[in-house]
């Protein structure tokens, strides 16, 4: 399993792979702990659904607050009696926020090492991670002006 912590742009701040066996809230205490150090200007983290559970153990230990985006319907609607509901919206829509760690893996994963997984060592994969992103930080600061 791959915990990625990203900044609001995309790009990796730091990573953690575990074995699948890990819940990702689990997966997450691994990769934040010690990291209000490393990051104190951080304040606020996005997360998904998946991390409810990690609110009181980030505000706790970290002193971070976090939020998790949902669409405005799934936590139910409160209107007046007499008031006809709002349409649902059909097809997908994309919430803000969460985006952005899949972006950031779909940038990781252009790079042919980082496609599928052979390595045998945990820390031979988070290394490839962090060579694979400051490749693309790279190719970003040498990229002219057109």
């Amino acid at each position: 399993m791959l915990t990625l912590l990203v900044d609001t742009q995309g790009n990796l701040l730091k990573n953690k792979v575990q074995p699948a066996d890990i819940h990702d809230r689990a997966g997450a205490e691994l990769l934040l702990e010690g990291l209000q150090h490393l990051f104190p200007a951080i304040k606020l983290m996005w997360a998904d659904t998946a991390y409810r559970g990690l609110k009181d153990w980030l505000c706790k230990v970290l002193g971070w607050k976090l939020s998790i985006p949902q669409h405005w319907w799934s936590g139910g609607v409160w209107m007046r009696a007499d008031a006809e509901p709002p349409t649902r919206p059909s097809g997908f829509q994309v919430l803000a926020r969460r985006w952005v760690v899949e972006r950031t893996i779909s940038w990781l994963t252009t790079n042919r090492r980082l496609a599928k997984d052979y390595e045998r060592l945990v820390e031979t994969g988070e290394m490839l991670l962090y060579l694979a992103m400051s490749r693309i930080l790279l190719r970003r600061l040498t990229r002219k002006e057109r």
